[in-house]
């Protein structure tokens, strides 16, 4: 094996030295041939056939590209610019964000409208950082300075990564356009324009000869296509660069710059939960909530597939427990927490607004054949108002998921042969099913709303249902989680950090002094 890596090697450098005399070998002979080949043309006196042969075929190569010059232009008229743009909105974002990104992006149409000179790139910049600030903090004052050293640094990490994952992706050889050249072409940029005069004096003057008409043509031909293409790709790239503008200040006046990635430590949640089990926290943190009795411990056994909670009418859980699920003995895929049912009491409820609030999925337990919903609407108003807070715009608030449960008891309780079809009841149970997971999602407003049986003497009805919806909301709520770590990461203030950081300072202080003073001793 190692022979055949160094005859390899071997091969490659050797191939590398003679790739310059294969390419004169190669390159030299067509030379020579294209040289001879103009020589007879114009010896022979073809050249006026050559010039329309080359004007034909330049006319029949540009039909297609101006059909489809109108066909880009009239498509981006016709849309807005988030639609087919290099830069689109972030999964991370909350539905504030998203409506910051809309303006922003209604704002970018106006000025580009107005006028769309690069040189006036730099203030419409300033302009979307301002409007962000407004949308982000509108009683502050200064509010376009409102983020610290550290978000600042981070920003302009982030707008370099992500200018060179743009050229990278749509800028042909940019990595081999090195800095010198560019500075060259721009000490050079004057004989530019006496280059660009000495070709027009040219086009004047072969303008006499019939090959000199049709060259011309050609000429003009190529320049009204390629003139408008030029302008498309850069109306595209002001609209590229406006987009990351607007995309930048987004993270930064929400709060996304404060701590990255990389530095989110286990959140406060994680910690607790960590105490509650012998075992490591799930990744996916699902909390059941609902009155007492609603059954939210017999779905947690459903879930895990085993009995590991108590299961009767009376409350038995005074604080959260957490219980694990894992889709395989070495892979742990949520963490069910069981919260005490609802009871009205101010001091419970806050407690299960903050566990509700430190979760990633929330499944609101509903007991069909229990019409009364006070203590649930009473607690989704606290909710909302919550959700309402402007505090709260950079927080995801967690997925809202009902779960309609104990339906084998709704009327006729003697009847119940499931599967039912519940798109077009023919039965009685089935239109009380349908009615009641109508009333529950009309007065709480849940993101979907999934009817269940989970009775100890009957086989589980729609358990497969849940499974379902829970593994396509793992996604979504592995963003909330995200989102909260960072929040939590961003708002804590650690005094031990902070001691560390000035002692490291002071270290690095003394340590200059003392060297300052040998050397002045020496």
């Amino acid at each position: 094996m190692r022979q055949t890596q160094t005859s390899l090697s071997s091969f490659l450098r050797l191939s590398e030295q003679i790739a310059p005399f294969i390419a004169l070998l190669i390159g030299i002979p067509i030379l020579v041939v294209v040289g001879f080949g103009i020589v007879s043309i114009y010896r022979e006196g073809y050249l006026l056939a050559l010039v329309l042969l080359i004007t034909l075929l330049t006319f029949l190569a540009a039909i297609p590209l101006l059909f489809l010059r109108r066909q880009v232009k009239k498509r981006m008229d016709t849309q807005d610019l988030t639609s087919e743009a290099w830069v689109t909105a972030s999964k991370n974002w909350t539905p504030f964000d998203l409506q910051v990104w809309l303006l922003l992006n209604t704002r970018i149409e106006e000025q580009l409208a107005a006028n769309a000179d690069w040189y006036m790139l730099r203030n419409y910049s300033l302009d979307l950082a301002t409007l962000a600030a407004t949308q982000y903090h509108p009683t502050r004052s200064r509010r376009e300075l409102a983020f610290t050293i550290p978000e600042a640094l981070r920003m302009t990490e982030e707008v370099s990564r992500r200018y060179r994952l743009l050229l990278m992706q749509h800028v042909p050889l940019v990595e081999k356009l090195n800095l010198s050249m560019v500075r060259m072409v721009y000490d050079h940029r004057d004989k530019q324009e006496t280059l660009q005069r000495v070709w027009n004096i040219y086009r004047i003057l072969r303008i006499f000869t019939p090959a000199g008409w049709l060259a011309e043509a050609r000429g003009q031909l190529l320049d009204h296509v390629f003139t408008g293409l030029k302008d498309e790709v850069q109306a595209k790239l002001k609209q590229t660069l406006l987009q990351e503008v607007a995309s930048v200040v987004i993270d930064l006046y929400s709060g996304r710059f404060k701590v990255s990635d990389e530095e989110l430590s286990a959140s406060e949640t994680l910690k607790a939960d960590q105490q509650r089990l012998a075992v490591p926290l799930e990744p996916l943190r699902v909390c059941l909530i609902g009155q007492v009795s609603a059954g939210k411990s017999s779905i947690i056994n459903a879930l895990l597939g085993s009995m590991v909670a108590e299961v009767n009418q009376l409350p038995s859980t005074q604080t959260a427990t957490v219980y694990q699920a894992k889709l395989e003995p070495d892979l742990e895929a949520m963490h069910l927490v069981d919260l005490p049912g609802l009871e009205g009491k101010p001091d419970k409820d806050n407690y299960l607004l903050e566990q509700m609030l430190q979760s990633d999925v929330v499944l609101w337990v509903l007991k069909a054949n229990q019409p009364a919903r006070s203590l649930d609407t009473h607690f989704k108003a606290r909710w909302q108002a919550w959700l309402d807070d402007p505090k709260q715009r950079a927080r995801r608030q967690p997925l809202l998921l009902g779960v309609l449960n104990q339906i084998d008891r709704l009327a006729p309780q003697q009847e119940w042969q499931p599967p039912y079809d519940l798109q077009n009841p023919t039965t009685q149970k089935a239109r009380n099913i349908r009615d009641a997971l109508d009333y529950n999602q009309n007065l709480l407003g849940f993101q979907s709303i999934t009817p269940l049986s989970v009775s100890e003497d009957k086989p589980p009805y729609n358990l497969e249902a849940l499974e379902k919806l829970l593994d396509q909301c793992y996604e979504q709520g592995m963003q909330v989680q995200l989102n909260r770590r960072r929040l939590e990461a961003s708002d804590s203030f650690s005094v031990q950090e902070q001691f560390k950081r000035a002692y490291r300072l002071g270290k690095s202080l003394f340590s200059s002094s003392r060297t300052n003073k040998t050397d002045t001793i020496k």
